[in-house]
């Protein structure tokens, strides 16, 4: 849903705030690949963050989840393991796998990268590295692993007396954020990752030793941002890709939005529309945590003329495709509800035929492109059943 001007204007723009690519540009490329990096950097982010583990062999790594099933081919090419955890893969093996067919076929061939590889496209287009240490009690050289590499790569990742304005370190795992500050570097700002925002005591504690506070910002309650400001911490928030979200945020004074669809935080920063040019068919309302399964999505025309959206798609987070089929017409005017799962289409219905009857965490958000990728628009499910 285009986001109402009135609110735009009541943002003024904020410069310093740091656009962070949640998982490189996670919104258009597969996330974690040197692709998704590369993306970050043409639409404008400040920061990419990205999720580093171990390989088995001990190699830093680049990847989100434990396991390999959700975003490569490890089914394919590794039949025969009973489990596939990205601790139980070499390197070598890692490197079988493609990490990008999942996302779109666009991108199949691209691997895994690990942390050196990924630190050179850092230094080559000028993007900040925002590192979350992942899953540490899995990974439990992780620290020193990663310090190793940071070490010994080109740009002065540890050395630099400009170090903390390309490095941030963060991690759900406090205990891993203080060795890295107490054995690696105490120039680093770190952030603490979280669900909720603690107690003010807690928070002053924190703000002894950690520079930023970084809360699921669907669980802000009143005064949560207040109050971590006066603790001394700067605010992150993740991942607010609902522009309505951004810019409530933004007003009330976000340090750092960790978002799939830099470009539109970017713009909103610079108080520009977060999605430019008109569109013929925004997203009327997503439709989430309903009791029955059946969660969609309500596509309105806002033209007079039908409009053709065959092999448009959506996408929600972290990234999963919801197509839309070919010859998918919508009346001047009218609607098109496109649902997650299987079911018997009509004019105004399309189910997308997923496994799954649900959206990804909900339907946090949920953003509308055509087929060659194009972002049409952008919305949370906070719109209302």
């Amino acid at each position: 849903m285009r986001e109402d001007p009135d609110v735009r204007t009541t943002v003024r723009a904020r410069r310093e705030v740091e656009v962070v690519a949640h998982r490189g540009a996670s919104g258009t490329a597969p996330e974690n690949t040197l692709t998704a990096l590369r993306e970050a950097a043409a639409q404008g982010a400040t920061f990419a963050e990205v999720d580093v583990v171990l390989s088995k062999d001990g190699v830093p790594v680049l990847a989100h989840d434990l396991t390999l099933e959700r975003t490569t081919n490890v089914a394919e090419i590794f039949p025969e393991r009973t489990t596939w955890n990205v601790a139980e893969f070499t390197l070598a093996e890692l490197r079988m796998l493609d990490a990008g067919g999942w996302f779109d076929q666009r991108f199949a061939g691209e691997h895994i990268p690990t942390l050196r590889e990924a630190l050179r496209v850092f230094r080559g287009h000028g993007l900040g590295l925002w590192m979350e240490l992942k899953s540490p009690d899995r990974h439990p050289r992780l620290v020193q692993a990663v310090a190793d590499v940071l070490r010994t790569a080109p740009g002065g990742w540890l050395t630099a007396p400009d170090r903390a304005r390309w490095l941030k370190v963060t991690s759900f795992n406090f205990d891993v954020l203080a060795d890295f500050v107490r054995e690696v570097d105490h120039a680093v700002p770190v952030g603490g990752i979280t669900e909720r925002v603690p107690d003010d005591a807690t928070l002053r504690e924190l703000a002894g030793w950690m520079q930023y506070f970084i809360p699921n910002y669907r669980r802000l309650r009143p005064g949560d941002i207040v109050r971590i400001r006066s603790a001394g911490l700067k605010t992150g928030f993740w991942t607010p890709n609902d522009p309505v979200a951004v810019a409530s945020l933004l007003a009330q004074g976000a340090d750092a939005l960790i978002q799939n669809y830099p470009a539109v935080a970017r713009a909103m920063v610079e108080n520009r529309d977060p999605v430019p040019g008109p569109a013929p068919v925004v997203i009327e309302r997503v439709v989430g945590d309903v009791p029955d399964g059946g969660e969609h999505v309500v596509l309105r025309n806002l033209t007079a003329e039908p409009v053709d959206v065959g092999d448009w798609y959506l996408r929600d987070d972290p990234g999963y495709r919801l197509p839309i089929g070919p010859d998918r017409v919508i009346a001047g005017g009218g609607t098109l509800a496109v649902y997650v799962g299987h079911g018997h289409h009509t004019d105004g219905r399309y189910y997308s035929g997923l496994t799954s009857t649900v959206f990804s965490k909900g339907g946090d958000s949920v953003a509308l492109h055509r087929p060659d990728g194009e972002l049409v628009d952008l919305a949370g499910n906070n719109l209302g059943a």
